[in-house]
């Protein structure tokens, strides 16, 4: 698994380290934590199974760097988005693959409530409570939502996670994950962790 970071104000490391145990634990992955965005180029990228992303900010500085994510995708390889709907926000690619862009938050407490309990990501969770921020999207309008799991509070009923087949890549996205209140969650740690088998087309 390729992580991009290095972006933005949000504290990249902080996620990787406490991702990174849990990964280690489950005993199948190898994390490479990386803050150039070059290594998404053909030459790198070929060598991962997933790309993460995490965070927000950022531009891709190289078409390079784009056609590679694209084309790793849809080729077969596995994308996973954290907390990173709120990045790359000029590239209509970034938006298509992960479904949604950022448009605004809040924060808090909520309920999450598992909308397909089917799904391999989701099908051992029931509905759980986290303290994070409510991230807000735009839909890509070639993008077709198929709901995982949604925030319940109040007027507050947006999704918060959902998968995709992109032509032979899958790509699983969640715009949880803001700060360690979010990451120390169980469930939460869970989820990335299937998100992550399930892209990478694993048990």
């Amino acid at each position: 698994v390729l992580l991009v970071g290095g972006r933005g104000s949000h504290d990249w490391h902080g996620f990787h380290d406490t991702i990174g145990p849990v990964l280690e634990a489950a005993g199948d992955f190898e994390l490479k934590l990386t803050p150039n965005i070059d290594s998404l180029k053909a030459a790198t990228i070929l060598d991962y199974d997933v790309v993460m992303f995490y965070g927000p900010g950022g531009d891709f500085t190289d078409s390079a760097q784009e056609s590679s994510l694209l084309n790793f995708v849809k080729n077969g390889g596995g994308l996973v988005g954290v907390h990173a709907t709120d990045a790359f926000k000029k590239s209509d690619v970034y938006w298509r693959l992960l479904g949604a862009r950022f448009t605004t938050h809040r924060g808090g407490e909520f309920m999450i409530r598992i909308m397909d309990k089917k799904h391999p990501v989701t099908a051992p969770f029931e509905d759980f409570l986290i303290h994070d921020e409510t991230y807000q999207s735009e839909y890509h309008p070639e993008f077709k939502l198929h709901s995982l799991f949604r925030m319940d509070r109040g007027e507050e009923q947006q999704s918060m996670g959902w998968a995709q087949n992109y032509v032979k890549g899958r790509v699983f996205n969640t715009t949880l994950g803001h700060d360690h209140k979010a990451w120390r969650n169980e469930h939460f740690q869970r989820i990335v962790l299937r998100g992550l088998y399930w892209a990478a087309g694993r048990e």
